[in-house]
């Protein structure tokens, strides 16, 4: 067991790594376009303590939340991270290319190679620090939730998107089902991406804990005022949680 823990992150880098030129396509098609919706919602939510803020975006991948953040808060510092090269390459183009649209100057955001768990993220820092669709790839959380609550500044905010399945739901035997056979087949047939990687990320999607039990694990973390709101019948969350006031 701890031979394949210690190998799971390099097998996600690497993973991320080859499905990277399709990654985008993939998304938009499969979410019908809905990612932007949720991103969106998420970036709304960021929090600043002190004018123009500074946010963080951890397993930032190809840089879609942050192009959404950029959107509401242009004034803002925006600091990248994430682990696959590939990707980052493909975020700091995407940057780049989002800044030329712009009706009002930017900073440029900062662009960090390096895990999450493992880089140094520093000492209430942040105003706000996101997650989008990247924390069902760490196996580790409460260590995740305790370098993000170490970065935010006090009365900060941390915030999760997510993919999640409820077995609750009147449509959950097709969404399992959307899941584990049509997401990897639409993925090898309209891009030629990689089966192997999407059954792994449809998979994840499944086992992946309920809003109530994040919550309850950010709470623990030591994180107060927890909250969570879902979107497109239950397919994704959007969980938050705050950094007290010394």
């Amino acid at each position: 067991m701890e031979t394949q823990a210690n190998s799971f992150p390099e097998t996600i880098k690497t993973m991320f790594g080859i499905i990277c030129p399709h990654y985008d396509r993939i998304n938009r098609i499969l979410s019908l376009g809905r990612d932007f919706f949720w991103r969106h919602a998420l970036s709304r939510r960021f929090k600043v303590i002190d004018q123009p803020g500074e946010f963080l975006d951890l397993a930032t991948g190809t840089g879609c939340q942050l192009v959404s953040a950029r959107k509401y808060w242009p004034k803002a510092h925006l600091v990248g991270l994430d682990f696959s090269a590939p990707m980052l390459e493909a975020a700091t183009a995407r940057l780049k290319n989002s800044s030329q649209i712009q009706t009002e100057p930017s900073p440029e955001p900062v662009m960090v190679l390096g895990d999450a768990l493992s880089a140094p993220l520093g000492q209430d820092r942040f105003d706000s620090i996101s997650i989008s669709f990247g924390l069902r790839n760490i196996l580790e959380r409460s260590h995740l939730y305790h370098k993000a609550y170490e970065a935010l500044k006090p009365g900060g905010r941390f915030l999760i998107l997510e993919f999640w399945h409820d077995p609750r739901t009147w449509w959950a035997r097709f969404h399992r089902t959307y899941l584990l056979k049509v997401v990897p087949f639409l993925a090898t047939c309209i891009l030629g991406a990689q089966q192997t990687a999407y059954r792994y990320l449809a998979r994840s999607v499944i086992l992946f804990p309920d809003p109530g039990r994040l919550t309850d694990e950010l709470v623990q973390a030591g994180f107060t005022d927890p909250g969570f709101r879902t979107f497109t019948f239950g397919a994704v969350m959007l969980v938050w949680a705050h950094k007290p006031n010394h």
